[in-house]
């Protein structure tokens, strides 16, 4: 495939020019589309544009006025993943916020942009210099004389506590809004927190979350619990809903299919749940032979672990932690399994299923 790069508005200097260019030859290694494509950097928007859009004609518009270059490149990124999904997957046309392919090209933007740095260190200046004197206004907001850019580019860089979908009250039919405040307040933030101060010794830091998982016998014990911990609740929050929801197919017909009825799945899931001795998690995940299955783990291991004797990617998942539950139903472990049912988030399940399923089988 060829790529046709063109500059509307603005002239690039010499090393950002350089940059993308880098950059648009890693997006070909790891995302390659079949057909030739036309990108355009712009200093001005189009119709409904943002900061990009991709066009029917193969063309990608990428808004450069007053942003960081790294800003830019997630941008890119996330444009040429709606190619990839729309020539290479197949797919249709989703909604511009939310939904399977919005979702999808926004996780692998930033694990792009993350894998690009690690393997360009020397490239850091310029993915983070200074475009239309932004850093120097976040500097300027902050009032801090010793707050300079590489500390700047350092908090960037860190691993990020995602933000909770509801209310800490909005699903009091599973979980009291005390034992969630102190959930996510407390334990998840705490993960997160020891996990980025761990980091700082580790060379070799700058990768996404989810590498660090998959990678995990390369790190020591400190990274294994805290980045277990800050991975698990991160996917735990966006598993539940306050809305109830009806499980629907793809991932119904699955799992009727893999475990005779959805009844028989549930039953086989809490009794997984209440045999786990001690803390840990009960899993739903995809095999790498696209199957279906129920593990579980210890403390804040995943099956993604490499370490893991089950591995699989993670749909469903319940913490079994008593933290997780012990303000509301004491030492009844039964009857907070059995309300986990009450908030399970069946649309972000089904596109977990649908999603890993089209990466199992472009592998």
């Amino acid at each position: 495939m060829k790529v046709n790069i063109t500059y509307k508005g603005y002239v690039p200097t010499k090393e950002q020019k350089s940059l993308f260019e880098k950059f648009i030859d890693f997006l070909k290694k790891s995302h390659p589309l079949k057909k030739d494509i036309n990108i355009v950097f712009t200093k001005e928007r189009y119709g409904k544009m943002t900061t990009g859009v991709r066009t029917k004609d193969d063309l990608i518009k990428i808004l450069v006025k007053d942003r960081l270059n790294r800003d830019i490149l997630k941008t890119l990124s996330h444009e040429w993943m709606h190619e990839y999904q729309r020539t290479i997957l197949g797919r249709k046309k989703g909604p511009n916020i939310g939904g399977k392919n919005e979702d999808e090209a926004n996780a692998v933007s930033g694990s792009d942009v993350k894998k690009f740095e690690k393997g360009n260190e020397k490239l850091e200046k310029i993915i983070y210099k200074k475009f239309q004197n932004k850093i120097d206004k976040i500097e300027e907001r902050l009032s801090v004389e010793s707050f300079n850019n590489k500390l700047l580019i350092n908090e960037i860089k860190k691993v990020s506590i995602e933000s909770l979908p509801y209310g800490y009250e909005d699903l009091t039919n599973f979980i009291d809004s005390e034992t969630m405040k102190t959930h996510y307040t407390k334990h998840y933030k705490g993960y997160v927190d020891k996990l980025n101060v761990e980091l700082e010794k580790v060379k070799g830091k700058d990768i996404d979350l989810e590498e660090i998982i998959t990678k995990i016998s390369k790190f020591n014990n400190k990274v294994k619990n805290n980045g277990g911990g800050a991975f698990n609740h991160a996917l735990f929050w966006k598993m539940l809903s306050p809305k109830k929801q009806t499980i629907q197919d793809p991932i119904k017909k699955e799992i009727e299919k893999n475990f005779g009825s959805f009844e028989k799945f549930k039953e086989k899931f809490e009794e997984e749940s209440k045999n786990r001795f001690g803390s840990g998690w009960v899993w739903l995940i995809l095999t790498d032979t696209n199957r279906l299955k129920i593990v579980s783990t210890s403390n804040q291991d995943n099956p993604l672990m490499n370490t893991e004797k089950e591995q699989g990617y993670p749909l469903l998942g319940l913490d079994v932690w008593e933290h997780a539950y012990y303000l509301k139903y004491k030492n009844k472990r039964d009857d907070y399994v059995k309300n986990f049912w009450k908030v399970v988030n069946w649309g972000f399940v089904n596109d977990q299923y649908t999603t890993r399923l089209d990466i199992n089988k472009s592998k």
